[in-house]
């Protein structure tokens, strides 16, 4: 996938005349909440044309367009659309993996970045809460890029009851352990939960 490591990650624009941002756009202002600008803006970040084709890729909101309305980001400013706030996820194919792909809504990454978005205190200074922003922004980014997982699997906990009625408890934990020694995070099955973001975000 392309994950924009030819660009710049710390990125600072003059975004409200004289001062230096590490979150693209003016305090008060939010702008932006489309993927093919985003996409567009992506590709010149790299020196690629605009009109670069983006197949089988997509490009998704690190911080997802649907908080432009939160408190946090309404009070900073900022240009969801930029390419810092951009990044590219492979279109998934007929047999669709739960890692990070995109196929649409993802409620699991939103609710959680809705989540970290809700415990930055809004009444600090503006660039105290830029700049736990711009963190939250780059965690997030290198969650995807070791690709945890942005949907739960179908089925997943109707499938892992239906495991532990037939091997009980016990057995189906120590199954559980064995996976997660064995297993990279996106490989052990069921996909995103708010719970498996929190704990590898906190690592």
């Amino acid at each position: 996938m392309f994950t924009g490591k030819d660009r710049v990650r710390r990125v600072e624009t003059k975004g409200s005349g004289e001062v230096n941002r590490l979150i693209p756009g003016t305090p008060g202002k939010v702008t932006g909440g489309s993927s093919t600008k985003l996409g567009k803006n992506m590709f010149e970040g790299m020196g690629l044309p605009k009109v670069t084709k983006r197949t089988p890729y997509q490009a998704q909101h690190i911080i997802p367009k649907e908080f432009r309305s939160h408190p946090v980001l309404q009070k900073i400013g900022m240009d969801m659309d930029n390419a810092s706030n951009g990044f590219f996820l492979r279109v998934p194919d007929a047999d669709v993996s739960v890692t990070s792909r995109h196929k649409g809504y993802h409620a699991v990454y939103s609710n959680f970045v809705r989540g970290k978005l809700d415990e930055i205190d809004i009444r600090q200074d503006i660039s105290i809460i830029e700049k736990k922003v711009y963190e939250l922004q780059q965690k997030l980014r290198l969650l995807q890029e070791k690709g945890l997982p942005l949907y739960m699997q179908d089925n997943y906990l109707e499938n892992e009851l239906k495991r532990i009625k037939e091997i009980g408890m016990e057995q189906y934990t120590k199954e559980r352990m064995d996976k997660e020694v064995t297993n990279p995070v996106w490989k052990r099955g069921g996909g995103a939960t708010v719970d498996l973001w929190e704990r590898w975000y906190n690592k």
